[in-house]
């Protein structure tokens, strides 16, 4: 082949080439533009579709509904909330008392004495026509003087204490005045869950009349230290300082609680308050109308939480029922065979498994009721018939012991690390307990030792181990002796007027 051929054989396939390059091209291009407008269309065709307009529309009714669902129940209420004013008479200081002597000295007894006062604010809430108001007992305690001021009013008008029950925070009131008022609906404290919405009117730092919205958070709170007999509403709402005592609305526009404290690490509100119950706040309110007191019921047992230590101590599940450390003599549970390790499953057909449930369900049980209480004993299931007696102050129901003088007072470390005394008036002084306990005290203890890991501490007055009766050193001596090499103990103790059952394994 000569070079002409070679250039001509070169130029086709040149040709050829680029002609399928450039076709190449434009089907390409076709190809992309025809994708592009797909997609473009179908962009369009989505977001023509796309409920956006409607979306946003039904969120405005909604919160609109809410809205007015709010400003109803607070237009139905307001009038019913009254802002509360004390004045309780201010302690003397000591310099107020120098000063007493400074003027007595030249002016004898002739000179008139200043008595200063101190004003308080706090929210309450009128439950009839006839002027009775609701509010938390601290609002008023102590006051010399009360005064209450309606919505819309510029005049305060005097109010009586017609009763007060300090265990519940709660106080009644009587507006004195023989105007007819307006007054809220109560509704059902048992009846909300949490998630539901709560409304609050109060006086917070003297703002008379705020409204604050929010959830129910919580309820049956037992577990925040305030108050071993509530069973507080948590609620988000903010409670501030002057909301005491004010009411928790539900959305329906019932009182379902009576704002009572907050939990702050600064004094204002943080999202957490707790409010008493209006079921709880309604029993009280009828009694102190009729009495001017409060009565609750007395089982007579001291109780202990079945949690994962005491479970294994004693072979048990954790949580089956509620672990009875102490039975006092005398009492209705004594009365009715209840015996001291027995464990209460059932109280008044209600299952029992903490020990501050059954603790507020006896102190609300009417006085005088007989009520079966079903209980484990070695294993057995049991139920007695108990009837319920009036409770008296705590200091009276503690048991008495014994005055039986003290034997073989000595200090004894030689046992798991435990310092003990029997319980001489010195002792008694000192750790804060009563000189007729019966038992052996604990004054110090290694921090170290499987004692005071399983919750010993010293102050703890030992009252037996492992079901043998300690009332003074000779009976922790010679069981010490005697039983002393063993694995585990029970061992049953008294702290700050309760008793407790401790395992140590």
């Amino acid at each position: 082949m000569n070079m002409n051929q070679k250039k001509s054989s070169f130029m086709f396939f040149l040709n050829i080439g680029l002609t399928f390059t450039l076709v190449g091209i434009i089907i390409s291009f076709f190809i992309f533009s025809h994708e592009r407008n797909y997609k473009k269309g179908d962009f369009v065709v989505h977001a023509q579709a796309a409920p956006q307009k409607v979306a946003f529309s039904g969120s405005i009714d909604g919160a609109l509904q809410v809205e007015s669902a709010i400003r109803e129940v607070v237009n139905k209420n307001m009038a019913a909330v009254v802002n509360i004013s004390t004045e309780t008479e201010a302690r003397q200081t000591e310099q107020d008392r120098y000063a007493d002597e400074f003027f007595r000295f030249f002016f004898g007894d002739q000179m008139p004495r200043q008595r200063r006062n101190q004003r308080s604010l706090g929210s309450g809430f009128i439950v009839n026509e006839d002027g009775y108001v609701l509010s938390n007992y601290h609002v008023v305690k102590g006051a010399t003087k009360i005064m209450v001021l309606l919505y819309g009013e510029t005049e305060e008008l005097p109010a009586k204490l017609i009763g007060y029950d300090e265990a519940y925070d709660l106080a009644l009131l009587q507006i004195e005045s023989n105007r007819t008022f307006p007054y809220v609906a109560l509704g059902d404290s048992d009846a909300i869950e949490p998630g539901e919405f709560a409304i609050a009117i109060g006086n917070p730092y003297g703002l008379n009349n705020t409204v604050t919205f929010g959830i129910v958070s919580a309820k049956g709170r037992s577990d925040i230290g305030a108050n071993r007999y509530q069973r507080y509403i948590q609620t988000d709402v903010a409670i501030n300082p002057g909301n005491s005592g004010g009411p928790l609305f539900n959305i329906h526009g019932q009182v379902i609680g009576i704002n009572t404290l907050i939990y702050s690490t600064s004094g204002g509100s943080i999202g957490i308050g707790f409010a008493t119950p209006i079921n709880i706040a309604t029993s009280v309110m009828n009694e102190l109308k009729e009495t001017g007191k409060v009565t609750r019921g007395y089982l007579g047992i001291y109780l202990q939480d079945i949690d994962e230590n005491l479970a294994r101590g004693l072979n048990i599940r954790q949580g089956s029922g509620v672990y009875v450390s102490e039975v006092v003599p005398n009492s209705p549970a004594s009365k009715g065979g209840l015996q001291d390790g027995d464990i209460i499953t059932e109280f008044d057909g209600d299952r029992m498994t903490r020990s501050a449930d059954l603790f507020n369900k006896v102190a609300t049980t009417q006085v005088g009721k007989q009520v079966t209480v079903k209980y484990l004993r070695n294993g057995r299931e049991r139920s007695v018939r108990v009837t319920i007696e009036a409770r008296v102050e705590d200091s009276e129901v503690v048991p008495s012991g014994s005055n039986m003088p003290n034997r073989g007072q000595s200090n004894n470390r030689s046992w798991m690390g435990i310092d003990v005394s029997d319980i001489t008036p010195e002792i008694s002084q000192r750790l804060q307990i009563r000189s007729n306990e019966r038992g052996v005290a604990v004054v110090n203890m290694t921090q170290s030792s499987k004692a005071y890991q399983s919750g010993l501490r010293p102050g703890d007055v030992i009252k037996a181990i492992n079901g043998r009766t300690i009332t003074n050193m000779n009976d922790y001596n010679e069981f010490v002796r005697s039983y002393g090499n063993e694995k585990s103990f029970t061992i049953t103790i008294k702290r700050a007027r309760m008793t407790y059952v401790i395992i140590i394994e």
